[in-house]
């Protein structure tokens, strides 16, 4: 009972921990940049290779839900290649930035310094690592709630008419506008979603 006790507090430390790093709010911040400039491959990168870290060593619900997101954004216009390999101008990058390379990820120094030696052991393993079988490596895969991000509207189960009786009927559904679907809640209107057997690494465990 002790042991599991110490046992979940070191894992709750290393999770808040990472959570509150500056560096992977700033990388999720430049992801975000990098969509709105419409540099589809860069966003798609940085949220990979925090995947990849956050599959070994977890940075906190906030930050992963929000790489997941950006990922699928971002993966609808990109074609993935080899989930292991970063393209030069990633690494470029990422050595202004002073990060190094643990296995497949990039990360500051110091944060490797704060990773287990699971962790790190996980992340080298990834080099060897096969492809994962769901997504073949693309890291998403269809969003199966919706067609191409717009999914029934829950609002007027499809019909595109408002809701209630007589002549409020008649009238068209305010948040459909009538078209009886709305952006998927799902996918967030992606069309695509992070795959969930390997979580965005594209990779096998």
């Amino acid at each position: 009972m002790k042991n599991w006790f110490v046992g979940t507090i070191i894992a709750l430390v290393s999770t808040l921990s990472y959570a509150a790093d500056g560096w992977v709010a700033a990388e999720l911040k430049e992801a975000q940049t990098q969509l709105d400039q419409r540099q589809f491959a860069q966003a798609f990168e940085i949220c990979h290779n925090l995947l990849l870290i956050n599959r070994a060593a977890s940075l906190g619900r906030d930050a992963s839900d929000q790489a997941r997101s950006l990922l699928s954004t971002a993966g609808r216009r990109v074609k993935a290649g080899n989930p292991r390999v970063f393209s030069a101008a990633f690494i470029e990058r990422a050595k202004r930035l002073n990060f190094i390379q643990v296995g497949c990820a990039w990360m500051p120094a110091e944060t490797k310094a704060q990773l287990s030696a699971d962790a790190i052991a996980k992340l080298e393993k990834f080099t060897q690592a096969k492809v994962c079988p769901q997504c073949n490596g693309a890291c998403i895969t269809d969003c199966l709630n919706c067609e191409d991000g717009k999914a029934k509207c829950v609002a007027c189960n499809g019909t595109g008419r408002a809701t209630g009786g007589g002549t409020f009927a008649r009238t068209q559904c305010p948040v459909c506008s009538g078209k009886g679907k709305s952006v998927c809640t799902f996918c967030r209107g992606s069309g695509f979603v992070v795959c969930q057997k390997c979580d965005g690494t594209g990779l096998r465990d």
